[in-house]
């Protein structure tokens, strides 16, 4: 029977593509419009295994939310276990349980799984045609033409020597890196992206991990098979995933100007791999099955939904990294737009007003989704500088964890995405947050000179087990997706992030528990460090002063009179304080009462939550921040390198 024969000459909906973003934006608008007509078209007569297999909690609460599809996830895929980073030496001489280690103790509350890709694609062709979509395998589009305003589009198909052409209200562009909308108006470009590159394939009869080390190491976390593990390297990693049907994907992502000849050949790929004395240990007796290269990740592009009734999802639209696993991300928040508009648009009689709301809406759901891709490379880019220093690398990736599940994940958990008026009124907050970013990724790119001049860089990297960061958001995971909270996230996000630039502080001066100290939280506060984006070893005398000025204070308030606590570099590393009492009044018992308290005192850590809040000043400084700040460069070491762009840019200049 000719693939053709069932065809109808127009549908609601075609879409172009049948991998991950087409198959689930066609399962996404059927639930929500049983009466819509949609057509999929996959050039495939079959799927095979591809990247992006790991999910995190965002995507996991599309599958799950928008699509019913839990039962099914975890009957046929693996649930994730977050993700875990391991820190080797430069030699790449570290045994798997003599590296440093930052992951998750157990399984993560929020789901998030590791998908096997051609198995899930199979699988959601079935379930389509079940729920009356038209799907074709093995037919190829070849020509289009998108009409203006409330015209049909044509879309020229092929199979073998069969040709025929159909016309649809909406077209989805769901073809992949192929970009089969490019043929009407191209839309990506690679300015403003990390140059990167990836090579991987799929292992079978890698080791178990979880049977590796001793008993002591395999029960310090549970399941890291369940995590998509990364071992880190001088501006590259290496990731090792587990999917269902005893197969691992294994890929190297990396920055293509740290290697002489990035290894995207199967011989240099296998041979890089082998040059890791813990990823030799796993691979030991492994056999892999398949491999592919990119020579180019990341993409971009500015609009993705148009008032002509098209739109681009997935790879078709854009790319970023896959280092914190937010492809799937990108493509929720794309399908969720695509759907609501379609949806709207098949149901509005009013064929005017249909078309105004198109007009008027669309170009703020493309900048909610190209800042989306601004603010995820932001926490990208804070992270290769330093992915291969345990010192900096793991607490940054616990802040990361906690601002993606108080922001990103957040706010998609409670639609805030589609709420445009919400999502414009809080314009001002996504910049103050990008301007904090910034202010951030430039002193951890300062701070690993500094680290990497002093033969400090990758002194912690060979500790064992490291550290989960958890503590950062168990205040508020259980909360996640909670209505009305605007102001308490604001207030954790802002003491996340100084929490984060103390302890690069701390790594850069060498000043051993600076970040958790009570006395330094109550005495450095964001004004301070608004005020010194920049902050240097240079800033040692300031740092101490202002610590020892408030230490003072809280003293005094305990003595009930004046005394003058000097806190010095070595009070860091012995403890030692300098107490004077100013009154002259105190005996020797008294001040050796006093000197006991301050050891105390000095020695009281606390959580980030109990520093002083301080949103009305990040507020004041979020809104002094320019619009264009959304397009910055986002790669500060680009910025930096560049003439007198550094000193100029937006961020310096209001802070």
């Amino acid at each position: 029977m000719n693939a053709f024969d069932q065809i109808q000459k127009e549908y609601d909906v075609v879409i172009i593509g049948g991998g991950w973003a087409g198959l689930t934006l066609a399962r996404q608008i059927r639930r929500g419009g049983q009466d819509v007509s949609i057509l999929v078209v996959e050039a495939s007569d079959s799927f095979r295994a591809k990247v992006g297999e790991a999910t995190v909690e965002m995507t996991g609460h599309y599958f799950m939310k928008q699509l019913g599809l839990v039962n099914y996830l975890y009957r046929n895929h693996l649930p994730k276990n977050g993700l875990r980073f391991f820190f080797d030496k430069p030699d790449h001489s570290l045994s798997l349980t003599e590296m440093s280690e930052h992951g998750t103790t157990s399984i993560p509350p929020h789901p998030a799984f590791q998908l096997d890709r051609a198995r899930l694609e199979a699988d959601l062709v079935e379930m389509n045609r079940e729920d009356g979509i038209q799907v074709l395998m093995g037919v190829k589009a070849k020509g289009l033409s998108i009409e203006s305003d409330d015209n049909r589009h044509s879309i020229q198909l092929s199979v073998a020597d069969c040709n025929t052409e159909i016309a649809a209200r909406w077209l989805v562009d769901c073809s992949g890196r192929n970009r089969f909308a490019k043929k009407h108006k191209k839309l990506t470009r690679q300015e403003n992206v990390p140059e990167h590159f990836s090579s991987w394939g799929r292992f079978k009869n890698i080791r178990d991990i979880d049977s590796m080390g001793d008993e002591s190491w395999r029960k310090r976390a549970f399941g890291r098979f369940l995590s998509t593990n990364h071992f880190s390297g001088d501006g590259y990693w290496v990731w090792f995933i587990p999917l269902s049907g005893g197969y691992t994907s294994v890929g190297i992502v990396g920055e293509k100007d740290k290697f002489e000849k990035p290894p995207t050949k199967r011989e240099s790929f296998l041979e890089f791999l082998m040059n890791y004395q813990a990823i030799s240990e796993l691979l030991d007796g492994a056999e892999l099955v398949d491999f592919e290269a990119w020579g180019q990740l990341a993409y971009r592009a500015d609009e993705f939904i148009f008032p002509d009734r098209w739109a681009t999802s997935g790879f078709a639209s854009m790319f970023l990294d896959p280092l914190f696993s937010g492809g799937g991300d990108m493509i929720a928040l794309f399908n969720d737009h695509i759907c609501k508009y379609i949806l709207m648009d098949l149901a509005e009689p009013d064929r005017g007003k249909a078309q105004n709301i198109l007009n008027q809406e669309l170009a703020i759901a493309n900048q909610t989704v190209k800042e989306f891709y601004q603010g995820l490379y932001a926490h990208v880019a804070n992270v290769y500088p330093v992915i291969d220093s345990a010192e900096l690398c793991s607490p940054l990736l616990a802040y990361n964890t906690a601002a993606y599940f108080l922001e990103i994940a957040w706010d998609y958990m409670s639609d805030s995405y589609l709420d445009q008026e919400y999502w414009q009124r809080k314009s001002y907050l996504r910049r103050g947050y990008m301007a904090l970013e910034l202010i951030l990724q430039r002193q951890l790119i300062d701070t690993a000179k500094v680290l990497k001049s002093e033969g400090r860089y990758y002194r912690r990297n060979d500790e064992g087990f490291f550290e989960s960061g958890a503590d950062h958001y168990k205040y508020f995971v259980y909360l996640m997706g909670t209505a009305g909270r605007d102001g308490w996230r604001i207030d954790l996000r802002v003491k996340l992030w100084v929490e984060i630039f103390l302890k690069v502080i701390e790594a850069k001066l060498d000043f051993p528990g600076l970040a958790n100290k009570m006395v330094v939280q109550q005495s450095i506060l964001l004004p301070d460090l608004l005020g010194r984006p920049n902050l240097s070893t240079a800033d040692k005398g300031w740092l101490l002063e202002k610590i020892s000025e408030k230490f003072s204070g809280i003293l005094s308030d305990e003595a009930e009179r004046p005394v003058q606590v000097r806190v010095t570099e070595d009070s860091f590393h012995t403890e030692a304080l300098e107490i004077k009492d100013s009154s002259g009044e105190l005996t020797i018992d008294e001040l050796d009462k006093l000197a006991k308290k301050a050891k105390s005192l000095w020695s009281q850590n606390q959580e980030y939550i109990a520093m002083p809040g301080m949103v009305p000043v990040f507020l004041a400084f979020a809104r002094s921040q320019s619009d264009s700040i959304m397009d910055s460069v986002i790669d500060q070491r680009k910025a930096m390198g560049m003439d007198q762009q550094a000193s100029e840019s937006p961020v310096v200049e209001a802070v």
